[in-house]
Order: C-alpha cells, then sequence, then structure tokens
C-alpha cells in the first residue's frame, strides 16, 4: 500500500529513522547486547538526555565538549548541554548518587548522545551507545574482563570477522611527554599521530628543531602497529619510565586475553591517541570487515571520578549499536526472530470468536499474532504480503466443523489442517 504525500522526509543531517524491520532488528540486538551485561553482572541505569553544562563539562575533553550540542534554560538562565557522552554522567552516578555502595560498582546503559559533526564528515550527530562501565579496580584483569566482554557480546550477536586493536596511553604519553610544555604544539602533534599523517608529523618535528632521538622515538609510534611483536619493537622507546609501566600493563592484559582464547582477535596499536586527555591506561578499539568506522571502543581513566569528588579507578566501553546492525545485516540469511510477527490469523466473519480466542491464546504463550477479517477466498495475496513481512505461518479459520484450522507456511506454502486443540497442543510440544 502506498500513502500519499512526499517520498522523502526532510530531517537534518546525521540523524536517521528507522522503519519497522529495521527497528525490529535494532531492538532485538539491544536487548541481546543488556542481558549480557546483565549476565556478567553489571547494572543498568538510565541517564538525562540533557545536563547543565557547568557540571556535564567536569568529565570530558575540550575536543568532545566543543562538538556538543548547547542551549540555554529558560529557567535559569543556565548553559545546558545535550550528552555528547554517556560516561561522565555514570561517573557522576557513581561519585554521588552510590558513593556509599561497595565496590566494585558495575553498570550499563542503552542511551542515544550528541555531538555536532560537519556535513561533508559523513557522520552521526545521533549515536545510540550501548556501553558499560566498571569502577574500582585498578589491576589488568580489569582492563581485560571489559575487553572479554566486549569480544563476547559480538560474538554471541553472530559476528565473526573482528579485531580488537590494544593501545595503552600511559605508554604514548610518555612518548610525547618532551612536548607537552608547549600546548600548541604538543595538539599539532597530536593530532598529526592520530590521523597516521607521517609527512606532517615529520614537518613538524623538523619545524621544531626536534632532537633526533625524541624525533625517532615519535615517529616510531606510527609504525608499532601489529602483533604480539610489537611489544619488542616497543622495548627501545620505553626509556620513561611512564612508558615502561604502559608497556608492561598493556603485556599482561594481552596475556590475560590470550589464556582467554581471544588471541585471534587481538591486534597491537601504540600510535592510537583517541581521548588523549580522558584515557590514562590500556584503551581499545574494535574493527570488522567491511564497517568503515570502529564498531566501538573504550579503556580506562583513572582520574575522571575524583573530578566528581570522588577518586576511583575506572575502566569501560561503548559499542555503535548503528553500526553493529548494518554489519550484521550484511550476513547472508537473515534470522527469522526478526520477522513482525509469527503468525497470521486469518478468519471468515462467522469464525470471529474462535480467531480471537486463538490469537489471544497465542498471545498468551509468547507469540507474537497479527489478526485480519474478512478473508473470502484466495490465498495468494495474503501470503505475498506474509512473506513481504516475514511473517512465518498464516492460520485460516474458515469456522468449518470441529473448529479446524489450516496452518500454512509462508515460505514454503505446505498446508496442513488440524482441529484447535491439536494445534495448540504441538504448539506447547514443539
Amino acid at each position: 500500500m502506498k500513502l500519499p504525500g512526499k517520498t522523502r522526509t526532510m530531517i537534518p543531517k546525521g540523524v536517521a529513522t528507522f522503519l519497522p524491520e529495521g527497528t525490529s532488528r535494532r531492538r532485538q540486538i539491544e536487548r541481546e547486547i543488556l542481558s549480557i551485561f546483565s549476565q556478567w553482572g553489571y547494572q543498568e541505569v538510565i541517564t538525562p538526555i540533557f545536563e547543565y553544562l557547568d557540571v556535564f563539562s567536569l568529565g570530558v575533553g575540550e575536543e568532545l565538549l566543543n562538538r556538543a550540542y548547547k542551549f540555554v534554560d529558560r529557567a535559569t538562565g543556565r548553559m545546558m548541554v545535550l550528552r555528547p557522552d554517556v560516561t561522565p554522567q555514570i561517573a557522576r552516578i557513581a561519585a554521588t548518587l552510590l558513593n556509599d555502595q561497595p565496590l566494585p560498582i558495575r553498570l550499563c546503559y542503552s542511551a542515544n548522545v550528541f555531538r555536532h559533526e560537519e556535513e561533508h564528515a559523513g557522520r552521526e550527530r545521533e549515536i545510540h551507545q550501548i556501553g558499560g562501565e566498571l569502577i574500582g579496580p585498578s589491576d589488568a584483569e580489569a582492563d581485560a574482563e571489559t575487553i572479554s566482554l566486549a569480544i563476547e557480546i559480538l560474538q554471541k550477536l553472530g559476528l565473526k570477522s573482528f579485531k580488537i586493536a590494544l593501545g595503552q596511553m600511559a605508554f604514548t604519553r610518555g612518548v610525547l611527554q618532551p612536548f607537552e610544555s608547549s600546548p600548541v604544539l604538543f595538539k599539532k602533534i597530536l593530532g598529526a599521530v592520530a590521523k597516521k599523517d607521517v609527512s606532517h608529523l615529520e614537518a613538524l618535528l623538523k619545524e621544531e628543531k626536534v632532537g633526533q632521538k625524541t624525533r625517532r622515538q615519535v615517529l616510531s609510534l606510527l609504525d608499532l602497529f601489529g602483533g604480539e611483536e610489537v611489544f619488542d619493537a616497543a622495548k627501545p622507546l620505553a626509556d620513561h619510565p611512564v612508558c615502561k609501566a604502559g608497556l608492561r600493563r598493556l603485556r599482561e592484559v594481552y596475556e590475560i586475553l590470550t589464556l582467554a582464547g581471544h588471541q585471534e582477535s587481538l591486534l597491537i596499536d601504540l600510535g592510537e591517541v583517541r581521548g588523549f586527555d580522558y584515557y590514562t591506561g590500556t584503551i581499545f578499539e574494535i574493527f570488522s570487515e567491511g564497517v568503515g568506522s570502529e564498531l566501538g571502543g573504550g579503556g580506562r581513566y583513572d582520574h575522571l571520578l575524583e573530578k566528581f569528588g570522588a577518586p576511583a579507578s575506572s575502566t569501560g566501553f561503548a559499542l555503535h549499536l548503528e553500526r553493529i546492525q548494518w554489519a550484521l545485516e550484511q550476513r547472508p540469511g537473515l534470522d527469522d526472530r526478526y520477522a513482525s510477527a509469527d503468525f497470521l490469523v486469518l478468519h471468515t466473519a462467522g469464525a470471529a470468536s474462535e480467531a480471537r480466542s486463538l490469537s489471544h491464546q497465542l498471545r498468551e504463550g509468547g507469540y507474537r499474532v497479527i489478526r485480519r477479517n474478512g478473508f473470502h477466498g484466495g490465498i495468494d495475496a495474503y501470503l505475498a504480503d506474509a512473506r513481504k513481512q516475514k511473517i512465518a505461518k498464516i492460520l485460516l479459520l474458515t469456522g468449518r466443523v470441529g473448529k479446524a484450522v489450516r496452518s500454512i507456511d509462508v515460505r514454503t506454502g505446505r498446508q496442513a489442517d488440524q482441529n484447535l486443540s491439536e494445534f495448540l497442543e504441538g504448539l506447547k510440544s514443539s
């Protein structure tokens, strides 16, 4: 059926509308992810969509805050912000509302975040994140737990071809420490490292007359990418105590994950500087074949809660729901659980009572049911509609003697007649 009106819905760049099938898939994925978080002991919280800017800014870096959507509260005149990140909200909750709870605290969430992106960037401005935060432990086991949890989620969803790129912010900070006294230069170097822009980085270092040893160390960051061999390649750079400690910690995390059977999914990237002013230790990003951007990421942020008055070590991650959904939808043979309904109950006017009763019993049994009145013969059109809606079976009631129901498999067209009691008993035993 076609409805009158414009063929395009005019919405802002960077946001999306999800139609019934996509929404069904999205909600199913969301439920599965949150269920796995729950199995690992993470409790779900719901955070405000907007907060006071002066409070929220305690927990985010300048770069992210500049991309946040801000507005004035009409009642108070205070500046408000649409949340660009959930982790600072979790930190505030843990530090203020849960400060009487014993550590560790495990929390998870499913929420939209809002970030301004230039139109030409082709990135979303409204992003649905599902994530978890582990608050309290400062050891390598905690880092490995969050990474293992992310891996298990992706595997249980059915994603096979993905990689986890591990980085270490303390190591990278140690290499770049000579430039921190010059904020402008430091920001430029950080940007070049983030973009893996060798020529620009070389030009910056040459222009600033950086010494040969430091220059070589900084440029080497861009080459420290690969498998376990990266640890040995990084040792010559680890002459700063911070670098040494960071490299030891990352190796410990890597070994825990390897013992857990995750080695095939792991890469090392010591040139990763995402969230430099935010993360303090082990970080990671998740990539999947065919997806142009990361599926998620996270890491350790040991100084965030202290900004809200309750010092505590923390680590966590967030998954990008839209990208995960897109990656899953590229697989051949999508799962029938994403159908709009399990049964389409068709009936003649004389069988309305039986159809209502059957529909009720099926729904009570947990099935999704659509009931349509006024069947007058000719099943082909209904089969075509059911296929489009990915409904598994049609149940036809015509008021015949014995309260018979005809079950029609939408995919194969196979039909079978039973009385209602036999049909319902068969469902219970299947």
